[in-house]
C-alpha cells in the first residue's frame, strides 16, 4: 500500500481540525479542496482583512475565521512578548497578532484546532519562531528539530522503501546531546508513521574509525548518550552513508555491525549535510519527500517547503493526523 494511503487509513475516521494560515496561496486552496472532498480533516482558514473572499464552497468541515478575531488574544500574546522584553509595546503586539501564522499559533495554543500546516509562503524561520515562542516545546524537552519522511515509487530500484533524514531544517550545528535528542525524536515518529522498527545510523564521512577528526567526537558521543538513554534502540555510529544504506558495502566496511546496510533513520551531523542530502535524494534519487516535519513542540506545527506542491500539502496532512496525540 502507498505510504500516504496507509497513513490516511491508520489515522482512522475521527476528523482532526487543522489550520492552514496561507489561505491566499492557490496551492493551499487546491489542497484544501482535495482534503474536504476526501473528508480527511476539518479545515480552518484565516480570512484576511480587505482580502477577496476565499474561493471555496460552503462545507460542514470548513471554518473560516476572520482576522479581526485575533484581537481576542492580544493580552495573552503581549504577555508572551514582554516576558522576554519588558519594554515591548502593546501597539507592536497588536500589529503582529494579525499575522495569520501568529494568529493560528494562538488558536492552536487555545485548543481551537489540533495542528497547523504552514510554510508554502512563510519561511521555515517564520514558522519556527512563532511555534517555539507561542506553542513552546513539549514537556521535559529542550530540542526542537525536524525530519523528512521519504518513500520511493513502487517502480524502480528502491521501490516502496521508506526512511527518514534528520535534522534537515532547524538546528545548524547540533551538539552531542541535541543530536541524541534528534535521533530519539525521529525514531519514535518514524515508528508512529510507518509502523516499522527504527534502525538508526549516525552518518559521517568515516565508518567505525576509518578516519580521524575532532568533528567525529560529537557523533560518537551522541551515540553513547542515545544508547544510555534508550538501550533498546537499534543504532550505530559512526557510519558513512553507503555503509548504512547498501548491504554489500556494509559487509566490507562494517562486517560486525548492527546496521547491515538496512538503516531506515539517518541522523546527519549538521544542517548543511542533512539539507543537502534530502534535496539530492528527492531531486536526483526520485524519492517522494514530506517535510520538514517539526518535532519537539507541545502541539504539532508542520512546516512545508516553499517549493511544495498541492500533493505535498495533502500528504503533510496525512502525516500530521498520525502525530496528533
Amino acid at each position: 500500500m502507498n505510504l500516504y494511503s496507509a497513513l490516511e487509513k491508520r489515522a482512522g475516521k475521527f476528523l482532526k481540525t487543522i489550520i492552514y494560515p496561507e489561505s491566499d496561496d492557490p496551492r493551499v486552496i487546491k489542497a484544501v479542496k482535495t482534503i474536504l472532498r476526501k473528508k480527511a480533516a476539518k479545515v480552518v482558514l484565516i480570512q484576511k482583512e480587505g482580502a477577496t473572499a476565499i474561493p471555496l464552497k460552503a462545507d460542514k468541515n470548513l471554518i473560516v475565521i476572520d482576522q479581526a478575531f485575533s484581537l481576542q488574544f492580544l493580552q495573552e500574546y503581549h504577555s508572551i512578548k514582554i516576558r522576554k522584553n519588558p519594554d515591548y509595546k502593546l501597539s507592536v503586539s497588536e500589529k503582529e497578532i494579525k499575522d495569520p501564522l501568529t494568529f493560528s499559533c494562538l488558536l492552536l495554543k487555545n485548543n481551537f484546532a489540533d495542528g497547523i500546516i504552514a510554510g508554502s509562503v512563510y519561511s521555515t524561520s517564520d514558522v519556527l519562531r512563532n511555534a517555539i515562542s507561542i506553542i513552546g516545546s513539549s514537556k521535559g524537552n529542550k530540542t526542537v528539530s525536524s525530519f523528512f519522511l521519504f518513500n520511493f515509487p513502487s517502480s524502480g530500484r528502491f521501490r516502496d522503501r521508506v526512511f527518514a533524514y534528520a535534522d534537515c531544517g532547524v538546528i545548524p550545528v547540533p551538539d552531542a546531546l541535541q543530536l541524541s535528542d534528534i535521533a530519539i525524536q525521529t525514531s519514535e515518529n518514524f515508528r508512529l508513521l510507518t509502523g516499522k522498527k527504527p534502525r538508526v545510523a549516525f552518518i559521517s564521512f568515516s565508518t567505525k574509525g576509518s578516519a580521524k577528526d575532532e568533528s567525529l567526537d560529537k557523533i560518537f558521543e551522541a551515540y553513547k548518550i542515545t544508547k544510555k538513554r534508550f538501550p533498546e534502540l537499534i543504532c550505530e555510529a559512526e557510519l558513512q552513508f553507503d555503509a548504512a544504506f547498501v548491504p554489500e558495502v556494509a559487509m566490507r566496511k562494517n562486517p560486525g555491525g548492527i546496521i547491515k546496510g538496512d538503516a531506515n533513520v539517518f541522523i546527519f551531523p549538521d544542517l548543511n549535510s542533512g539539507n543537502i542530502a534530502y534535496k539530492i535524494t528527492e531531486r536526483v534519487g526520485g524519492a517522494n519527500a514530506t517535510g520538514p516535519v517539526i518535532q519537539g513542540l507541545a502541539k504539532p506545527v508542520m512546516d512545508l517547503s516553499r517549493g511544495c506542491s498541492e500533493k505535498d500539502i495533502v500528504n503533510m496532512t496525512s502525516v500530521l493526523k498520525n502525530l496528533i496525540k
